[in-house]
């Protein structure tokens, strides 16, 4: 079942079901029109691609709080843009300002734990059926079935030992077991029941990487049911990706999405 907020664009699903993709393939937006390269002149003078997001609304953009900081340091949100429409991450679609940059109220930058963020733009964004549209996200009773296959998106290389590229990719992972994922790394115990961990385990090849946190993790659907939050290596067949379960935050994220 899907419920729509159609007067703010966020669309709610409660039905079953630095990140580079590595694997992927090539695709365009017109599959994943709610995809936003998230671009910042943090590092010098011109606006690059750094994160990613999912559109909620016509003002507001879904992403990780971590895409966010240097340090224990919060960007200005002058120095973030967003770009959507577009398959490409460095041209094409329409570049949008960001005004605020809402960080969840208990977010740890030196643990990444509780990583959500929601994006403000200045001016709203143009909807264009195919092309720019609002994400469906996982409402607060969506649960993930044992081995779930999920889809990765994002901007950027697809290994270790490539190039970044600036179209959009993606790649099929699966759902990894939260005990078998806290386990392979230490038992952290930031893994916790916000968490879903996603990749190719024992095997490796296909998987998110550091490089574009706050793309989507997505179900059948396409609806966004974990946002990338960090992994390490790239693709490692040990240790999976680990994203910010969306279903965790549903009523924070559709609650600063009303915000004026």
């Amino acid at each position: 079942m899907k419920l729509s907020l159609l007067f703010i664009g966020i669309f709610i699903a409660h039905c079953k079901g630095e990140v580079r993709i590595a694997g992927g393939e090539v695709t365009t937006i017109n599959q994943y029109p709610f995809a936003a390269a998230l671009l910042t002149n943090v590092d010098g003078a011109a606006f690059i691609q750094r994160c990613g997001g999912s559109i909620l609304s016509r003002s507001a953009i879904l992403s990780v709080a971590s895409c966010f900081y240097t340090g224990d340091q919060v960007h200005q949100a002058r120095n973030w843009r967003a770009r959507v429409g577009s398959s490409y991450s460095a041209s094409g679609g329409t570049i949008y300002f960001i005004r605020q940059i809402n960080i969840y109220s208990t977010f740890e930058p030196t643990s990444t734990r509780y990583d959500v963020a929601v994006l403000r733009t200045t001016f709203d964004m143009v909807f264009q059926p195919g092309v720019v549209e609002a994400a469906f996200i996982a409402g607060r009773s969506y649960s993930f079935s044992p081995n779930q296959e999920v889809r990765a998106i994002g901007w950027g290389e697809g290994s270790n030992t490539e190039e970044p590229t600036t179209q959009l990719r993606h790649v099929d992972i699966w759902v990894v077991d939260q005990q078998l994922c806290a386990s392979r790394y230490g038992n952290d115990p930031n893994i916790d029941e916000n968490a879903v961990c996603a990749g190719w385990i024992d095997v490796g090849v296909k998987g998110q990487c550091p490089g574009d946190n706050g793309s989507p993790l997505l179900d059948s659907n396409n609806t966004v049911v974990g946002i990338f939050s960090w992994a390490q290596g790239c693709a490692d067949l040990i240790h999976p990706g680990v994203n910010t379960r969306v279903s965790a935050f549903t009523s924070w994220i559709v609650a600063t999405a009303l915000q004026p």
